[in-house]
């Protein structure tokens, strides 16, 4: 905010100070026993709400059908819309497993040395090293 705001607020308020700002978001250590458990419970979740929504579409696609009833359909077009999000965040979820997995592992960085020159130098280097 700019301090012109910030005065104004504060003779609205009747208040005196400066504004304050916090960094909100700590850094969090990631432990990966914690992070695949909380994965499997919240893939659980995710499949159980799917599973019951998928169930609740069924029976109120059915009083729908029976009633005729606009609001009925509206309520049906709400719960797929419902469903399509909790599917998103599961293809989220196990996205950002994925990602982190990917953090978390140690850099695979392989360093390959290529010699040039004769066998008999490479022999002389060899016996070098050895000494």
């Amino acid at each position: 905010m700019k301090q012109d705001t910030v005065t104004k607020l504060n003779k609205v308020l009747d208040i005196s100070g400066e504004l304050v700002k916090r960094d909100l978001s700590p850094k969090v250590d990631i432990n990966t026993i914690d992070l695949s458990n909380e994965y499997e419970f919240s893939q659980k979740q995710y499949h159980t709400l799917i599973e019951k929504g998928n169930a609740a579409l069924d029976e109120i696609l059915a009083v729908a059908k029976e009633s005729e009833n606009p609001r009925a359909f509206e309520v049906v077009t709400q719960l797929l819309s419902g469903l399509t999000n909790t599917t998103k965040e599961l293809l989220v979820l196990q996205k950002t497993k994925k990602e982190i997995e990917k953090e978390t592992k140690d850099p695979s960085t392989v360093n390959n040395s290529l010699f040039i020159g004769s066998t008999a130098e490479l022999q002389e280097l060899l016996t070098a090293k050895k000494k």
